[in-house]
């Protein structure tokens, strides 16, 4: 199989086909036969509804299936293979043109956007020593099943050498005053004690001072940083409401910053200790417009309130797993008025402060975002080829599950809260390699519970306070479920099926261990912790996650229908119920 090495040339491209196959199978979006040649491979034949396409490929844990990237081709009638065009692939999904030349276009800005970073980026021989804050631009992979994760729609080459994570570049901020009639702010502390300690005393009276001179105070006004690319790309929407100064820019150099992974996270390189900044770009990158909801931006300090009380009150998440969370602490978003500002920039003026990692690092301690650790290196090793080597593969395995894995299952079991916990969201601490603590972040649109299921309910914030579009809302709409089914499906999916699954698959291909038993590994730990803890047993079992077929999200059916909410799910083979000890 092919693992997700740095892109060579043209491999920007058949990664893109390689990744749109792989999910219309596992999704079942087109009709397939299987035959198997050996243990490690099968031919693919695809009956679409225009031709038959054939590949090489092996299905994986979870039916995860995982293609040679070199090996789809179009059948011909005379059984001569040719090339599959992604315009071929793209035909057998979507019947509009609007729609084809939609996800065309993001899959050619995919490979676009990798074969320039392979052009011209100086990619390292090896990551490995890279601090974490480099490590956000090094990873120059994107999402490993998602066939547009390099869309990036808007961003022309010059943007993506300005403000992609990839290029290294550090910018400062367009900073605003917003009138407060139409702002939402939310910090849980005094507004004033908060800009002060985040901006420092310089900018702060610089910002006030700037304000003054066009006769604005803080009373009526309060701040926004905004990301530079969507402030240059939002400037005629903008027009008026200057012109009314119900928006002023300010002149103002901060601190300077730069992309992660995600893009729109900025973390902060004058001082990486500093709050890194979630702002509102409208784009779309995989699945999802990258704008932010008000209701979200107003929720996130709440929620992340909320799980550092549930942590504290664990002996287990804050003494032994020394579980940490990263604080969204404030959040201020622009709210247009429906009858003076256009509708357009709704959720396209905010930022969410984020805690930076270094807060929580202890000195003999290094950080790595958990999606390197399934990585090639341009060595040809993984990058975690040393620490197995140090450790035993089995020995650094079970400690990486009993880090990251049993605390995210231990505050669904325990607490009833469910976390996205897929690799961007996850951060590991380790010291030389060997894991100690397990970071999550990003809660404010994608943590969950349900009624029956939370364990105190006298903690969960009044969500009907805090912004009025969470009153009398309906259940599976915003962070309450209708069923303890979904929590599971949150994180199976994104801890296991979308994320460990390409460490499990790495771990066989190059050491010969067994996704089987990595997956066992998985359940047996899951199982050994609850029996120290008796009272949760019934709890676990509750989740049904040993069921012999789950559901999953189907993420590129989601994006075929150009929907960011909406129920898109279908059947796998659970490989936890499959595990077992054979072929390790």
């Amino acid at each position: 199989m092919q693992q997700l090495q740095p892109l060579a040339s043209k491999q920007g491209e058949l990664r893109v086909r390689r990744q749109l196959v792989e999910a219309m199978i596992f999704e079942g979006l087109i009709k397939y036969e299987e035959t198997r040649l050996d243990k490690w491979t099968s031919i693919l034949t695809l009956v679409g509804q225009k031709y038959t396409y054939r590949c090489e490929g092996r299905r994986m844990a979870f039916d995860r299936i995982r293609i040679k990237g070199d090996s789809i081709f179009q059948v011909g009638r005379d059984e001569t293979l040719l090339e599959a065009t992604l315009e071929d692939l793209v035909d057998e999904l979507l019947s509009t043109l609007s729609d084809k030349a939609r996800l065309l276009k993001e899959l050619y800005l995919t490979s676009k956007l990798c074969e320039w970073n392979d052009r011209h980026l100086q990619m390292p021989m090896s990551r490995r020593n890279s601090s974490y804050e480099e490590l956000e631009s090094e990873i120059i992979e994107g999402h490993p099943y998602h066939p547009c994760y390099k869309s990036r729609t808007g961003f022309t080459i010059d943007d993506h050498k300005d403000y992609g994570p990839e290029a290294k570049q550090s910018f400062t901020l367009q900073w605003v005053a917003v009138r407060r009639s139409y702002v939402r702010i939310t910090v849980l502390e005094e507004e004033e004690s908060f800009w002060k300690r985040e901006l420092g005393h310089l900018m702060w009276e610089g910002l006030l001072a700037k304000l003054a001179v066009f006769n604005g105070t803080y009373e009526e006004y309060t701040f926004l940083p905004v990301h530079p690319w969507q402030w240059h790309n939002l400037k005629h929407e903008l027009a008026e409401l200057i012109e009314q100064k119900d928006l002023i820019p300010l002149e103002v150099k901060g601190d300077y910053y730069r992309a992660s992974q995600s893009v729109r996270t900025l973390w902060n390189f004058s001082n990486p200790e500093k709050a890194q900044l979630k702002c509102s770009m409208n784009m779309v990158n995989t699945s999802s417009l990258r704008n932010l909801h008000s209701h979200a931006v107003c929720a996130a300090p709440h929620i992340s309130t909320w799980l550092k009380q549930v942590i504290q009150l664990d002996s287990y998440l804050q003494k032994e797993a020394s579980l940490i969370v990263l604080e969204e602490y404030a959040g201020i978003i622009f709210e247009p008025s429906a009858k003076e500002h256009s509708k357009k920039l709704e959720g396209q003026l905010g930022s969410i402060w984020r805690e930076s990692v270094r807060s929580y690092m202890k000195d003999d301690e290094e950080a790595v975002p958990f999606t390197v650790l399934m990585m090639m290196e341009k060595d040809g090793r993984p990058f975690i080829d040393d620490w197995l080597f140090r450790y035993g593969t089995e020995k650094w395995v079970k400690r990486l599950i009993e880090v990251s894995v049993i605390p995210v299952w231990h505050l669904l079991v325990a607490h009833g809260i469910a976390v996205e916990a897929h690799a961007q969201n996850m951060i590991l601490l380790h010291q030389n390699g060997w894991p100690t603590r397990v970071v999550l972040r990003d809660f404010h649109d994608s943590i969950e519970y349900t009624e029956e299921f939370i364990a105190d309910r006298s903690l969960i914030p009044d969500f009907e306070t805090i912004h009025e579009r969470f009153k009398d809302a309906p259940v599976d709409h915003y962070y309450w479920m209708s069923s303890v089914e979904a929590l599971r499906e949150l994180v199976m999916d994104t801890l296991f099926v979308f994320h460990l699954s390409e460490l499990s698959n790495l771990l066989e291909e190059q050491y010969g261990f067994a996704e089987t038993y990595f997956w066992s590994q998985v359940r047996d730990e899951i199982q050994k912790h609850f029996e120290r803890f008796p009272s949760l047993c019934s709890r676990n079992e509750q989740l049904q996650h040993t069921n012999i077929h789950i559901y999953v999200e189907s993420l590129l059916t989601k994006k075929l229908r150009n929907q960011e909410e909406g129920n898109f799910r279908h059947i796998v083979s659970n490989t936890l119920a499959q595990a077992n000890k054979k072929g390790k």
